[in-house]
């Protein structure tokens, strides 16, 4: 076609060196098709001119010598132009392909970072794999790893059905037990495909292929493919099928494909072995935290257990004294001591059942609509026969308008039994504890508020003070409660904090050490509440606070 162009051009008019039309076919050729059609071009457009425009047309002969040094100059600029076109333009996509190759790294690289559940994690790398060797004859893709008997067992497959990937499935044990020592020494493996379950051979084959990080096998990964995927395992003992000899460019794009297939598998690798670490890390702080708690069980519950069983046994060792007689007062001391002692020992017990059940999700609250002011008559008076109110003084504030609630009332007379148990032992004899309640928030909620002048809570110890087991440091005994801040489980609060959030709400202190501190806990209140349920709300003016004083 350019010929034919610059023959039109010449048969009309004069014009100089058309043969520069060739130099743009050439470089052409050389952009689209590479080096070899580029160095065709330029042969073809050294003869081309020569027969048909130069003097004598028709022969490849010349009168002029001149014309010889233009003839050798178009074939020499055309071969030059198209070998530096070719060449760049092979940089070009050499470059190409090894940003497209860093890409799928960075993805696969991401996708091992973010992921967080494992099964999840192995389908997402099986999908990689497909996706980034289908033009490779890659049609199926395995992943195997070792269970807890080092036998490798499939735990990904993708494409999750296909003909190919259910025949290699039908003879996994046999394939996996006969790969496996190949593996263990870093050797991969190979497996023709039956077709149809018979003995006809397809023209697929199953690779086995060790993902190794270090010298410990991580697990194993299957590929089935086509002659084409022969070049990503270049190390398999046996040679791949007879097949036409190729070219050093192929040879070397293979080269490099095998060598991304191998950082693809070692990144895979080091995934694998990132999540059995992690999974080892969990499992051995949770082992951690199990014995940390079962060691603050035992010494809490050996400490609180020991103390009145010595009571009961002082007391009753000393009532079964033989020829001893004692005065009805003094032995109604002893049995009151041995009442107490068992008080004690119960409620522990207690505790830790309540507590159990509660973590456990077992004690689901009981709701109903109550008035928190009711709430507090059995909970002073439970304090009252428990000798925690002597001396004290306990101001409640409850508005008569505050809305009915929905609770569980036994569980949430707990906690605000455990909320007040605990401001009296951390205050002086001489000073106020208060209870407070109003509705706050959009959407409502009902805060309840005790509030204590004690030795204050440091904010460093905000979100301990509920965990089990946690006590008041020793050294932070005021002087004149020693004894009362050594005493107690430290499971009050953490189980006010599991009876707050079964009920769907909160619970908080607000505290600076020595000026006392002030726990919060909060009761959602339903848009739903029974109108006639509720009390008449009079003007807030005339609200007059409602409580008890001891």
């Amino acid at each position: 076609m350019t010929t034919g162009c610059i023959g039109l051009i010449k048969s009309s008019a004069h014009v100089e060196n058309l043969s520069l039309a060739y130099l743009l076919i050439v470089l052409w050729l050389a952009v689209r098709f590479g080096r070899g059609p580029a160095v065709l071009a330029s042969l073809l457009a050294f003869l081309s001119y020569d027969f048909f425009f130069v003097p004598p047309a028709g022969t490849f002969l010349t009168e002029d010598p001149v014309q010889w040094i233009s003839l050798l100059v178009l074939l020499t600029t055309s071969l030059v132009i198209g070998h530096l076109t070719a060449t760049v333009q092979a940089h070009a996509s050499a470059a190409l392909a090894s940003q497209q190759r860093t890409a799928r790294l960075y993805r696969l690289a991401q996708l091992i970072v973010s992921a967080s559940d494992q099964e999840a994690l192995l389908q997402a790398l099986v999908q990689q794999i497909m996706q980034s060797f289908a033009e490779r004859g890659v049609v199926a893709c395995m992943l195997a790893l070792p269970d807890a008997n080092q036998r490798l067992q499939i735990r990904a497959v993708a494409p999750q059905r296909s003909p190919q990937g259910d025949a290699a499935l039908l003879r996994i044990p046999e394939h996996l037990a006969l790969a496996e020592q190949a593996l263990l020494q870093g050797i991969p493996a190979r497996f023709p495909i039956a077709r149809d379950g018979n003995d006809k051979q397809s023209d697929h084959t199953l690779f086995y292929v060790p993902l190794a990080s270090g010298h410990n096998l991580v697990g194993a990964l299957g590929l089935v493919g086509t002659s084409a995927a022969y070049c990503l395992v270049p190390r398999l003992s046996a040679s791949p099928p007879e097949s036409p000899s190729s070219s050093p460019s192929v040879v070397a794009a293979e080269k490099e494909e095998a060598e991304f297939f191998e950082a693809f598998c070692g990144q895979i690798a080091l995934g694998l072995e990132q999540v059995t670490l992690r999974q080892a890390a969990i499992h051995a702080e949770a082992v951690r935290e199990s014995n940390r708690l079962k060691t603050a069980l035992l010494e809490s519950v050996t400490h609180d257990l020991r103390t009145p069983l010595a009571a009961i046994k002082a007391a009753t060792s000393s009532l079964l004294e033989p020829g001893m007689i004692w005065r009805e007062a003094q032995r109604e001391d002893l049995i009151d001591a041995i009442d107490a002692s068992v008080d004690r020992l119960s409620h522990l017990v207690r505790n830790l059942l309540d507590l159990s059940h509660l973590e456990a999700g077992v004690a689901e609250p009981a709701y109903d609509w109550h008035f928190l002011g009711d709430l507090m008559t059995p909970v002073l008076e439970q304090l009252r026969l428990a000798g925690h109110l002597r001396n004290r003084q306990i101001v409640v504030t409850i508005p008569e308008t505050l809305p009915l609630v929905p609770l569980d009332h036994g569980q949430i007379e707990r906690v605000l039994t455990n909320l007040l148990e605990n401001a009296l032992k951390c205050s002086p004899p001489d000073s106020i504890i208060q209870v407070q309640a109003s509705v706050t928030g959009c959407p409502f909620e009902l805060e309840v508020s005790v509030s204590d002048q004690g030795i204050g809570i440091p904010e460093s110890e905000h979100e301990a003070i509920f965990e089990k087991f946690y006590r008041v440091p020793r050294e932070r005994f005021p002087t004149w409660a020693p004894t009362q801040l050594s005493s107690g489980t430290g499971l009050g609060l953490a189980i006010c904090k599991n009876i707050i959030r079964a009920h769907h709400g909160r619970i908080w202190v607000e505290s600076c050490p020595g000026k006392g501190a002030t726990f919060h806990f909060t009761l959602p209140i339903p848009p739903d509440a029974p109108a006639d349920a509720l009390p008449e709300l009079d003007d807030p003016a005339e609200e007059a606070p409602t409580g008890a004083n001891q």
